[in-house]
């Protein structure tokens, strides 16, 4: 069996975005500069995060519910027509540029302001993993009160968790459910 290859570090940092608002911890909304600073610095894009200040996280709160709206979004096409609205307001076009390995990929150029570059950065990396791994590979949890995002990368794509926390919560109300019945 073949593992998982790691997720590019801008995927990475949009998934941390995206995370940072789970109704199972507490409190709820966990975003913060100095959150997302940590995460850039791990996967070595420090710099896009480095122009963020306080001022910057109610536009950075409204980038992640429209980034979660993609993955909730009810089907691949309305998932890539959401992502496309996204991508367009966040970035001025696009342009092909070596990545650090040296193979060309599609990076989004930002919009102006502090915000912009990492807007662009990390919705442009949602839609390399849509165009690579099919929309279909986006959701939200199926677990009862959770709709946390999850890009789906198990072989059979049939993820329907965002963690196995909210699995095993699911399997267990199941079964409860089942010997109440029986």
């Amino acid at each position: 069996m073949s593992a998982v290859p790691p997720l590019e570090p801008a995927l990475r940092l949009a998934i941390t975005l995206l995370h940072s608002y789970w109704v199972l911890q507490d409190p709820v909304d966990q975003l913060s500069v100095a959150r997302l600073r940590a995460a850039a610095r791990d996967v070595g894009l420090a710099e896009v995060t480095a122009p963020l200040t306080e001022a910057d996280l109610p536009r950075l709160r409204d980038l992640r519910d429209r980034l979660h709206a993609v993955f909730a979004a009810p089907d691949p096409a309305a998932r890539v027509a959401t992502l496309n609205e996204v991508l367009a307001e966040v970035s001025a076009g696009t342009v092909v540029e070596p990545g650090p390995d040296g193979t060309l990929r599609l990076t989004p150029l930002p919009r102006p302001g502090p915000a912009g570059p990492f807007a662009a950065l990390v919705t442009g990396a949602l839609a390399r993993a849509a165009a690579t791994g099919g929309a279909e590979r986006f959701g939200v949890c199926a677990a009862d009160g959770c709709d946390a995002p999850y890009l789906d990368r198990t072989r059979a794509g049939r993820q329907r968790y965002c963690c196995e926390l909210c699995n095993n919560r699911a399997a267990a109300a199941a079964y409860r459910g089942r010997t109440r019945r029986g």
